[in-house]
């Protein structure tokens, strides 16, 4: 058998489609234009992500899955859901891996895509809001998370908007086009959304939001305290100790009682669990209690 030899149009396509962009992709189609046949396309080199579609690698994050669907997407097609919300680096419930279904949104009276690893939703044309970013059409962060309100909690959607409101650099993969916004900003996007249960679920979350939250686990952690019927914290409160300013995540400054959320780093670090330790007596000293 003898090495196959590529021919100009093939040679075009590999310029076309450079092995070095893991998220580059083509329409079988597209590629036939381009002088490759089936045969070429079906050889081992190329993954299949969605249907009709080859690419030169599997997708390693959200944002190269995507543009691995972006040849098939159409006029009038958004990502939506789930997947917008990846996309702009807002924080969701679970942990992605390639098989999560791409989530999209067309209007409710179009053509709703339907093949393996897509899952679109219709909306009416008055709920959708929607811009590029990075190259893909999505949703804007609001109509994002409200059109993925199957998928989330009231805690859920607390987490969400904290992260729309906060100016905090303790969001991995946070958008640099996301925000800040307000809370009157999200409050006026949910109205023109409209009635229905991601409304609803969305305005019972705004009033848990609150600005200034520096991470995901702290927006879970104030949440579950007042869930459980506990009066609510003041978050990042300043306290001073040993003549230097200190914060706390949660704090009750009347009760002079606050609470920090640790993550394992502070078990399983020799070195944070002493600092830990040694900065939790210091503040005791000064008549404080940490929970």
């Amino acid at each position: 058998m003898t090495d196959h030899t590529p021919s100009p149009a093939e040679s075009d396509y590999e310029a076309w489609m450079p092995e070095s962009v893991i998220d580059a992709s083509a329409r079988i189609s597209d590629a036939r234009d381009h002088g490759l046949g089936q045969a070429r396309m079906s050889s081992s080199k190329f993954v299949r992500p969605f249907h009709g579609v080859r690419s030169l690698a599997v997708a390693e994050t959200p944002l190269q899955r995507a543009r691995q669907y972006l040849p098939k997407l159409r006029r009038e097609q958004w990502f939506g859901g789930i997947t917008a919300m990846r996309l702009w680096g807002i924080p969701v419930p679970t942990r992605w891996d390639v098989t999560e279904p791409t989530r999209l949104v067309v209007p409710h009276d179009a053509y709703r895509p339907r093949s393996r690893g897509v899952r679109a939703s219709g909306l009416v044309k008055r709920r959708i809001a929607a811009g590029v970013v990075d190259g893909l059409p999505l949703l804007r962060p609001v109509q994002a998370i409200l059109s993925a309100a199957d998928d989330l909690s009231v805690e859920d959607m607390v987490v969400a908007f904290d992260a729309l409101v906060t100016d905090s650099e303790m969001y991995p993969g946070r958008h640099p086009e996301l925000g800040p916004w307000s809370s009157e900003e999200i409050a006026l996007e949910i109205a023109a959304w409209g009635g229905g249960s991601a409304a609803k679920r969305a305005n019972a979350a705004l009033a848990f939001v609150r600005v200034g939250v520096d991470s995901p686990p702290e927006s879970h952690l104030r949440f579950g305290i007042v869930d459980a019927g506990l009066p609510e914290p003041v978050i990042q409160h300043e306290i001073v100790v040993d003549g230097k300013r200190r914060r706390l995540d949660v704090a009750w400054p009347e009760l002079r009682v606050g609470g920090e959320y640790e993550g394992d780093h502070h078990r399983t670090d020799a070195g944070q669990w002493h600092e830990d330790v040694g900065r939790e007596r210091s503040i005791s000293l000064e008549d404080w209690q940490l929970l």
